[in-house]
C-alpha cells in the first residue's frame, strides 16, 4: 500500500465527516444558542429591550465570543484521537483501509481546521441572529462588531490594531497559531485521558520550569553581561525583523510538533496504555 494516495484519502476525509455528522450538527446548533445568548445578555437590558447597552457592551459581548473561538480551537485541536477513545473505535480506525499518514491528515483537517469552521459559522450566525432582534427592537445604532471573530477588537480601533499587527511581522501571528495548535495536536496524540486537561497542566508546569530555568541563568551571569552580548545582535533590528527570525524558529518546532504527533499516530493500538498512547 502507497503511503499517500489522494483518491484514497478523500474516501478517508469523508468517512471522517459522515462519521462526526452528529457531532457537527449539534456543536453548530449549541454554539449559535450560546453565542446568541451571549450577545443577547451584553446587547439588551433585562427590564427594557427597546434600549441597547450600547457599542461597549456589544464589543465585551463580542470579545467573551472570541476568547471561546480560541478556548475550543485548542479544545478540537487536542480531540484527534476523539474516535479511537474506546476499543471498538481504535478497532474500526485501525481496519480502514488507508494508510496511518492519510488517516492522520484527515483527522488533522477535520479538527484543526473542519471544526473551526463550523465554530466560525456559528458565531457569525448568531451574530446575524442578534442584528435582526437588535433591528425589531428598534434600536438606533446596530453595532455588529463582526471585526473581532477575525482577530480584531473593534472597527474603531482597526487603525491602531491593523499598525501593532504589522509592527509584529506578517509571518509572526500565523507562525503563533499555527505551534500553539501544534502543542495540542501533540498533547492529544500523546494523552489518552482528558487530552485538553493534561495538554494545559503540561504545558503550564513546562512555562513555569522554563521560566525559572532562564531566571536562576540570568540571575548567575548577570544583568549587565546579558545586555552587552545582546546589545551588538539586536541594535540595529527592526522588530518586524525579530518577530519574522522568531516565525521561523515556531514554524520549525510546529513542524517537529507534527511530525512527532504523526509518529505517535503511527504506533496506535487496539489495546492502549492506562494513561498515554504509546
Amino acid at each position: 500500500m502507497k503511503i499517500f494516495n489522494i483518491n484514497r484519502f478523500w474516501q478517508v476525509l469523508k468517512w471522517t465527516i459522515m462519521s462526526e455528522k452528529k457531532s457537527i450538527i449539534t456543536a453548530f446548533i449549541a454554539f449559535t444558542v450560546g453565542f446568541l445568548a451571549i450577545q443577547l445578555f451584553s446587547c439588551f437590558t433585562i427590564f427594557d429591550i427597546n434600549h441597547g447597552l450600547g457599542p461597549a457592551a456589544t464589543m465585551a459581548g463580542m470579545g467573551t465570543c472570541a476568547a471561546i473561538l480560541g478556548f475550543m480551537a485548542a479544545y478540537y485541536a487536542s480531540g484527534i484521537l476523539g474516535n479511537a477513545r474506546t476499543t471498538q473505535q481504535r478497532t474500526t480506525a485501525l481496519m480502514l483501509p488507508a494508510s496511518n499518514l492519510e488517516k492522520f491528515i484527515a483527522r488533522i483537517i477535520y479538527c484543526c481546521i473542519g471544526m473551526l469552521i463550523v465554530l466560525y459559522l456559528a458565531a457569525l450566525a448568531a451574530t446575524g441572529l442578534r442584528m435582526f432582534l437588535e433591528l425589531i427592537a428598534g434600536h438606533d445604532q446596530i453595532t455588529a462588531e463582526l471585526g473581532i471573530l477575525f482577530g480584531y477588537i473593534s472597527p474603531y480601533g482597526y487603525d491602531e490594531q491593523i499598525e501593532n499587527a504589522i509592527s509584529f511581522g506578517p509571518l509572526f501571528p500565523t507562525a503563533l497559531t499555527l505551534w500553539s495548535t501544534s502543542l495540542f495536536v501533540l498533547g492529544g496524540v500523546f494523552f489518552r485521558k482528558r487530552p485538553f486537561v493534561w495538554t494545559n497542566v503540561t504545558l503550564f508546569a513546562g512555562g513555569l520550569l522554563l521560566f525559572t530555568i532562564i531566571f536562576y541563568v540570568c540571575t548567575l551571569i548577570g544583568e549587565k553581561e546579558i545586555e552587552e552580548f545582546l546589545r551588538p545582535i539586536f541594535k540595529d533590528m527592526m522588530p518586524a525583523t525579530f518577530f519574522n527570525w522568531v516565525s521561523v524558529f515556531l514554524f520549525a518546532f510546529t513542524a517537529l510538533n507534527v511530525w512527532l504527533s504523526y509518529r505517535l499516530f503511527s504506533r496506535l493500538q487496539v489495546v492502549q496504555h492506562k494513561w498515554f498512547n504509546l
